[in-house]
């Protein structure tokens, strides 16, 4: 794997990419016989790891170490996979930083502590609970619930109280984690324990940011220049909410118009695919038709069709090999969530569903990677102060740029629904209308002599036979893309909208800015999980 981005240049200079990152947990003694030995186990047993969970072999990975940065070997697992590429530190303390202090037995020991704990990049700390065991329990129990990979450095022998080594390691194969246990006694091996599901929800996560990261997109640093600009403040706002904008900006914009642009070719790939299933069932039998009416001596002809329904049992499989409605959806979804995310930065929040999210996988593998992938992208948030005297500008922006712009995008989104549903519904009822006539024409007799068929007769045959199926096709197109539902969906969600652009208005604190975002998200999160729910049903399938 390549090394982690970092900084708003590599963002853009990577066109969005994000890399796979191993979140590592480490869990073993503190008395350590021969630690130095232990070290090249250790990286043996993350390379091993890393091979087994992501598909790739050879580089080393980029990690995530997590560990409570205790003496022995959370410290020397940390300080180790820390000299890897790109590699970063989660430290996950269980009491403040000054009361961890007195578990040191040195002075030696407690700047060694200290050295690590700057070198974090996320630095957590556990609920307050009764006792000092507990909170070293609740320590070791968060670090396996969101890493991906356990390193136990571990005797084997029972654990002597509450958050110990071996009830660490327990726990973990009680969660599946997938653990690589380094014994402390004799010469240091490793064994592995994978427990499949877990270790296939990783596999599937590093799998889809691979097919993520393929793809290159046109025109990306154009593209990044425009949502750049507009989203950029209006003049005479606030200078503090400007530069907030060009460091927020910056951080995000790369990663969501990478995200948008890959989930518009997903949705133009699937609507191509969609309409072509119904169109090519339609030509198939207006040629069969053409050719037993006006050629019937020209048998070749009857190849088209051949091909045609070749082609509908070919389409579904080759998208559902791609997975082309999956990553639609997942690609919009993890854009939405983004968009939102610049917002939020800029408000100084966060969305709850993130801060208080549990574990690191979700098993369903189009929603599992899509919540890494915004975490990872979170965890390079920029930092931003803003002061009172900046709501004013602060609430213009979010309502211009965000709550005002997305009614104006639900509304059109509606109306250009409503239009195609419009469109279709006539064509639908035109094509029948055409059916009906020539039918009734052809019982009348029209084009008919004693002892053959005119052209114009042989014409209202055909138009009898293709005409329904091609009324058909345009009525499934109409309801596979469901232009009726979504036109309500865009207008229910347009008002819902303009409730939350009063509540902003009425704002007069940052503090309630930040509420009415948190709302907006939340609002947009849930209409947009609706959409998902109801898309995963509407596959490409073969017309029967």
């Amino acid at each position: 794997m390549s090394g982690e981005p970092s900084g708003a240049a590599s963002a853009l200079d990577g066109e969005g990419r994000l890399p796979f990152t191993l979140r590592v947990g480490v869990t073993g003694h503190r008395a350590l016989d021969r630690p130095d030995d232990l070290m090249s186990a250790v990286q043996e047993a993350v390379r091993e790891l890393s091979a087994r969970l992501s598909g790739i072999a050879g580089p080393l990975p980029t990690v995530r170490v997590l560990s409570a940065l205790a003496e022995g070997a959370d410290r020397l697992v940390a300080a180790k996979l820390l000299e890897w590429p790109g590699a970063t530190l989660e430290a996950v303390l269980p009491v403040p930083p000054d009361d961890y202090l007195g578990d040191f037995g040195s002075a030696e020991s407690r700047a060694e502590f200290h050295a690590l704990l700057a070198r974090s990049a996320v630095t957590r700390r556990v609920p307050a609970v009764a006792t000092r065991e507990e909170a070293y329990e609740r320590a070791g129990h968060d670090i396996v619930d969101r890493s991906d990979v356990m390193v136990a450095l571990w005797d084997g022998r029972p654990a002597q109280g509450r958050g110990g080594t071996a009830a660490i390691v327990r726990y973990a194969q009680e969660r599946g984690v997938p653990l690589a246990w380094i014994r402390t006694t004799g010469e240091p091996r490793v064994e592995y324990r994978l427990e499949e599901a877990r270790a296939r929800g990783t596999r599937e996560a590093a799998y889809e940011f691979r097919q993520y990261n393929a793809g290159g997109v046109r025109d990306f640093p154009l593209l990044v220049r425009v949502e750049r600009d507009r989203l950029k403040p209006g003049s005479g706002g606030s200078a503090a909410v400007e530069q907030a904008h060009e460091a927020v900006a910056d951080w995000i914009v790369p990663y969501f118009v990478r995200a948008d642009a890959l989930a518009s070719r997903m949705h133009r790939r699937f609507r191509a695919a969609s309409a072509a299933i119904f169109i090519m069932a339609a030509a198939a039998a207006v040629v069969v038709a053409t050719q037993v009416t006006f050629l019937p001596r020209r048998d070749w002809i009857t190849m088209v069709e051949v091909v045609l329904l070749a082609l509908l049992l070919v389409i579904p499989v080759v998208t559902h090999r791609r997975r082309v409605l999956d990553r639609w959806i997942s690609y919009r979804f993890l854009a939405e969530r983004l968009r939102s995310e610049y917002f939020f930065a800029l408000c100084g929040t966060r969305s709850r569903r993130v801060r208080t999210g549990g574990g690191s996988q979700l098993f369903d593998p189009s929603e599992a990677w899509v919540r890494r992938a915004v975490l990872e992208i979170i965890a390079r948030r920029p930092p931003v102060h803003l002061t009172p005297a900046d709501v004013p500008a602060l609430k213009q922006h979010l309502s211009q740029h965000w709550i005002r712009a997305q009614i104006r995008y639900h509304q059109q989104a509606a109306r250009r629904h409503g239009a195609w549903e419009t469109r279709l519904y006539l064509a639908t009822n035109t094509i029948f209308g055409i059916t009906l006539i020539a039918a009734f024409l052809h019982m009348l007799g029209a084009g008919q002599h004693v002892d053959h068929d005119s052209s114009w007769g042989l014409l209202l045959i055909v138009l009898s036979i293709g005409m329904p199926t091609l009324g058909a096709a345009v009525h499934g197109i109409r309801t596979q893309a469901q232009f009726r539902q979504h036109c309500q969906r865009y207008l229910r969600m347009a008002q819902l909208l303009e409730g939350l652009e009063g509540k902003l208005q009425r704002a007069r604190t940052l503090e309630q800015i930040r509420e009415v975002a948190i709302e907006t998200e939340r609002v947009m999160r849930d209409e947009t999980s609706a959409w998902f729910g109801v898309m995963r049903f509407h596959d490409i399938e073969l017309i029967s």
